[in-house]
C-alpha cells in the first residue's frame, strides 16, 4: 500500500480523494431527529484508504493521498460536486469492456423471499446488483450517476430494499470510500430515493423489523479519518419519515458497525459500536468506545453487555467485551431458530482475535467458545458472524478463509473453495441448504449448506476494482489490469492469444497493481503485486522471471510502486522506491541512478504508530516520466509532493517543489513524446482556499509552471494521458474522465455513460482510436476518440 501525506483514497463523479489530512475528531454534532425522503440524482462519495497486503499481510504502508495540514471541508466537497455536474458530457458513449467473470468486493447481500432465485448484492465500489438466476449472473440495480460505494443492504418484509452508502470496512484490504447516507427502493432496485442520514459517511449494517417494515435500524459508522455528524445507532419510525439517534456514541471516533434483531421478538436488538480512526500518525482500530449493547424495548433504552464467565485463550486484557483501549471491532449474530443463542466475536486494536463468545440466555451472560478466527489477525476487516436459520449450532465466521462450526462454536474448520476475505453470508429461505456468500472475489452459492468445496462462483459480475491498466500498442484487444485482491489479469492466454474481452484470466496474484506491456513486443509483459513484487512474462519462450524490484537499493517502497518502460527503448525499465532504479535488461539487473537515502523524497516524519510503522507519510517515488526524445531526461514525483528532473540520467537533479506548485501527492507525469521540455503533472488532494484542481503544465522544461486545471473539479487527478498528434489531454479523476483541447483549459467531460466511480488509470491505444478507463468498482470501459 502507499504511504503518503495523510490521505483518503479516490472516488467517482461525486466523490473525493483526500491527500494529507490532519484530523481533529470533532464531537458528535448531529441532530437527534433527521428528516428523510429527499430524492437525488447524484451523490457524494468520500474515499477512505488502502493498506498494504490487504488482509494477506500486516498493514504497514498506507495507500493514502491526504491534503496537507487540514481537513477537507463539507463546503469544498459540495463545491467539487457542483463543478463536476457543471461539466456536461461530450460526444461519445462509454462501453463496458470487462472483466465480467472475476468479481470484486461484495459488502452485503439480500435474498428476496418472495421471488425464487432472486438476490441483491452490494459491491464496494460498484453499486447494487440483482440476480434472478440464483447468483449466476447479475445486472445493475442502482443508478450509474449515484455514488457507487454501498456498504450495507437489507430487504424488509414488504419487499422494500434499503441500501447504506459508504463502506464501514477500514483501510487494510483495499481503498474504501464514504457515502451520502441511506437509500430505499420499493420496486426491486429500478428506482431509488435518498432517505436521510446524509452525514453518516459509512453504514455498517441495516436491519428491518420483521413485523413492521416501517421500523428500520441503521449502524452509522462515521468517517474513519474526519468528522461525521451522524454516528451510532439510528431508528426510523413514524411511517418512515424520521430518523432518531437511539444509541449515541461516547466519543467522536466511535460509530455503529453491526446489528442483530430477534426474529421472534423484534423489540430485542443487539448493536455493536466500534471506536476506530485513521489519522496522520496512527491506525487505531480499537478503543474505549467499542462495546456490545442490547435493547429490550425496540431501541428506546440500551444496556451494555460485558458479563463473560471465564477468559478466552487469546485475551490479553479483560475479556473481548469489557471496555478497554484494545477492544476493536465486534460482530454479533442471533440463532433464528433459538433466539436465546447469541454469538459474538471481537478483535483487538490491530486485528488479532480477542474473543469468541456464546450466550444461551439472550445475552445476559456469555462463555468463551473456540477459536473462531483463523490466524490472519484482521478482525477489523471482518467482524461478522452468521447462523444457520435451521440449526443454532451451525454458523460461519468471516475471515480470510470462511470459518465454519457445526458444534456451536466449540470447534472450527475452513469451508474451502471461495475466494479470500469474507464479508456476507445469507441463506435462501426458499431452497433448503442453499446459502450465498459475498467476498473480495464476488458472489458464490452453495446448495450443500456451505459445505467445503461446494461453492459455485458467479459467471457474470462486472464490478471489479482496478488499480492500473495496460494496453498493447499493436493490439487494442490485448489488455491487462491489476485488481484489488484479485491479482493481475489479462484478456489473452499465452497459448491461445486474445480472447473475449469479458473473459479475463489471471497471470499474477496478490493485490494487482502496476501492469506493463512491452510496446515493441506484446509477448513481453509485467505484473506487480504489493511493494514492487513483480514478474516479467515472456510468452514467446514460455518463461517468467520474478523481479523483486525494491530489494535492490530502496529501503522504502510504497504498495503501488511505479514501474515504467523507457518509451524509446522498452528494454530499459525504471522502478521507484525511495530511490530511482534503472535496468537495461528488462529488470534482470539494476543500477541506482538517484542519490541515496531521502534525497528525492525527503525523510519520513518522526511519528510512528503503535505497530512501529511510520504514520501518514511513507516518502517514496509515486510516478516517473521518461522523455521519448531524450532518454537522459527523466521527471520524478513523490508522495511528499516533491517534483524533480534530471537531464543526465541521474547524475544531477533539479527540484521544482516550491515554485508555485502544490505540495501534494504527485499522481501522474506525462512527457510530450515530441518535446522533452513539455510536461504535464497531476496531483492528488484539494487545494484549500482555491477553486482550481491540480493539473500543471510546463513548456520550458520546468523553468515555469502554470495551473491548467480550469473548471476541472477541485479534487484528485489520478492519471493523465496525452494525445500528442491532436494536442488533447485526458484526465482521470475521482469525478470521471475529462479532456482539454489545445491547452485552452476549457475542460469537458469525456463521453456519457461512465458510472460514478473512481477512475484510477486511462490509456490510449497505439492507433489513437480508443481510450480505455480502469475504474475502482465498475471494471474497465472504453470510448472512441475523435478522429481528425
Amino acid at each position: 500500500m502507499r504511504r503518503a501525506l495523510p490521505a483518503i483514497g479516490t472516488a467517482g463523479v461525486l466523490a473525493f480523494g483526500v491527500s494529507a489530512l490532519t484530523f481533529q475528531g470533532p464531537a458528535f454534532s448531529g441532530q437527534a431527529v433527521l428528516s428523510a425522503g429527499s430524492q437525488t440524482s447524484a451523490s457524494l462519495q468520500l474515499p477512505g484508504e488502502e493498506e498494504d497486503g490487504g488482509p494477506a499481510e500486516p498493514a504497514k504502508y498506507l495507500t493514502q493521498k491526504f491534503t496537507s495540514g487540514q481537513e477537507v471541508t463539507a463546503a469544498q466537497i459540495k463545491q467539487s460536486v457542483q463543478q463536476a455536474k457543471a461539466l456536461k458530457p461530450g460526444d461519445g458513449t462509454w462501453d463496458l469492456v470487462g472483466p465480467s467473470n472475476i468479481g470484486g468486493r461484495v459488502t452485503d447481500l439480500a435474498v428476496d423471499p418472495a421471488h425464487p432465485d432472486t438476490l441483491y448484492v452490494a459491491a464496494s465500489g460498484g453499486g447494487v446488483w440483482k440476480s434472478t438466476d440464483a447468483g449466476n449472473t447479475f445486472e445493475p440495480a442502482w443508478p450509474d450517476d449515484y455514488t457507487q460505494t454501498v456498504g450495507a443492504l437489507a430487504m424488509g418484509p414488504d419487499g422494500t430494499l434499503w441500501a447504506g452508502t459508504g463502506e464501514a470496512n477500514p483501510s487494510g484490504g483495499g481503498l474504501t470510500y464514504f457515502g451520502d447516507g441511506v437509500y430505499r427502493s420499493t420496486d426491486g432496485g429500478k428506482h431509488w430515493q435518498q432517505w436521510g442520514l446524509t452525514g453518516s459517511a459509512a453504514i455498517g449494517r441495516i436491519v428491518v423489523d420483521p413485523t413492521d417494515p416501517q421500523t428500520v435500524f441503521v449502524a452509522a459508522a462515521g468517517n474513519l479519518s474526519g468528522s461525521a455528524s451522524e454516528r451510532g445507532i439510528y431508528r426510523l419510525t413514524n411511517h418512515g419519515k424520521d430518523w432518531k439517534l437511539v444509541l449515541p456514541t461516547p466519543n467522536a471516533t466511535t460509530g455503529g458497525v453491526d446489528l442483530a434483531i430477534d426474529p421472534t421478538n423484534p423489540k430485542r436488538i443487539f448493536a455493536s459500536l466500534w471506536d476506530h480512526q485513521r489519522n496522520s500518525g496512527a491506525r487505531l482500530y480499537g478503543g474505549v468506545g467499542s462495546g456490545l449493547y442490547r435493547s429490550d424495548n425496540g431501541g428506546d433504552t440500551w444496556k451494555r453487555l460485558e458479563n463473560v464467565t471465564g477468559t478466552h485463550v487469546s485475551d490479553t486484557s479483560g475479556t473481548g467485551l469489557t471496555s478497554d483501549a484494545s477492544l476493536g471491532r465486534i460482530g454479533v449474530a442471533i440463532a433464528p431458530n433459538d433466539p436465546n443463542r447469541v454469538y459474538v466475536i471481537s478483535g483487538n486494536t490491530y486485528g488479532p482475535d480477542k474473543g469468541f463468545y456464546v450466550s444461551n440466555d439472550g445475552g445476559d451472560s456469555f462463555v468463551p467458545g473456540g477459536r473462531a478466527g483463523g490466524s490472519s489477525g484482521f478482525e477489523w476487516w471482518f467482524g461478522r458472524l452468521w447462523v444457520d436459520p435451521k440449526d443454532e449450532n451451525h454458523l460461519f465466521n468471516a475471515d480470510v478463509n470462511l470459518r465454519e462450526s457445526k458444534d456451536g462454536g466449540a470447534t472450527w474448520a475452513t469451508s474451502s473453495g471461495p475466494h479470500s476475505d469474507q464479508h456476507i453470508v445469507q441463506w435462501d429461505p426458499n431452497v433448503p441448504n442453499r446459502v450465498y456468500l459475498g467476498d473480495d472475489g464476488g458472489v458464490y452459492r452453495s446448495d450443500a449448506n456451505g459445505a467445503t468445496r461446494s461453492w459455485i462462483h458467479a459467471t457474470y459480475e462486472p464490478f471489479n476494482q482496478s488499480y492500473h491498466l495496460a494496453v498493447a500498442m499493436d493490439d487494442p484487444s490485448r489488455l491487462a489490469s491489476g485488481l484489488q485482491d484479485n491479482g493481475s489479469n489479462r484478456t489473452w492466454t499465452a497459448a491461445a492469444g486474445p480472447s473475449d474481452l469479458t473473459q479475463w484470466n489471471s497471470y499474477g496474484g496478490g493485490d494487482g497493481h502496476f501492469v506493463v506491456i512491452d510496446p515493441s513486443d506484446h509477448n513481453i509483459y509485467y505484473e506487480c503485486s504489493q511493494v514492487g513484487n513483480c514478474t516479467r512474462h515472456e510468452d514467446a519462450n514460455g518463461t517468467t522471471r520474478n523481479i523483486r524490484f525494491g530489494t535492490r537499493h530502496s529501503s522504502r517502497i510504497t504498495t503501488d510502486a511505479p514501474v515504467v518502460l523507457d518509451p524509446s527503448d522498452p528494454s530499459i525499465v525504471y522502478f521507484g522506491g525511495n530511490v530511482l532504479d534503472r535496468s537495461t535488461d528488462r529488470g534482470t539487473t539494476w543500477t541506482q541512478i538517484s542519490p541515496p537515502g531521502d534525497y528525492l523524497t525527503g525523510p519520513v516524519p518522526p511519528e510512528q504508530d503503535d505497530q512501529g510503522s511510520y504514520g501518514g507519510l511513507y516518502s517514496t517515488i509515486t510516478t516517473v516520466g521518461v522523455a521519448k526524445t531524450d532518454g537522459n531526461t527523466i521527471y520524478v514525483g513523490t508522495d511528499t509532493g516533491r517534483l524533480w528532473k534530471t537531464t543526465d540520467l541521474g547524475a544531477n537533479w533539479t527540484e521544482f517543489t516550491g515554485k508555485g506548485l502544490p505540495v501534494r501527492w504527485v499522481n501522474s507525469i506525462v512527457v510530450d513524446p515530441a518535446n522533452a521540455d513539455h510536461v504535464y503533472v497531476a496531483y492528488s488532494g484539494y487545494r484549500e482556499g482555491d477553486y482550481a484542481a491540480n493539473v500543471w503544465e510546463t513548456t520550458n522544461g520546468g523553468a515555469s509552471w502554470k495551473n491548467i486545471s480550469g473548471k476541472l473539479p477541485n479534487a484528485p487527478v489520478e492519471m493523465l494521458a496525452y494525445d500528442q498528434p491532436n494536442d488533447q489531454l485526458y484526465a482521470a479523476t475521482d469525478f470521471g474522465v475529462f479532456y482539454d483541447k489545445n491547452g485552452k483549459k476549457n475542460w469537458k467531460r469525456f463521453g456519457d455513460g461512465l458510472p460514478n466511480t473512481p477512475v484510477l488509470d486511462i490509456k490510449i491505444t497505439g492507433d489513437g482510436k480508443t481510450l480505455y478507463a480502469a475504474t475502482f468498482g465498475r471494471s474497465v470501459w472504453k470510448i472512441a476518440l475523435p478522429q481528425q
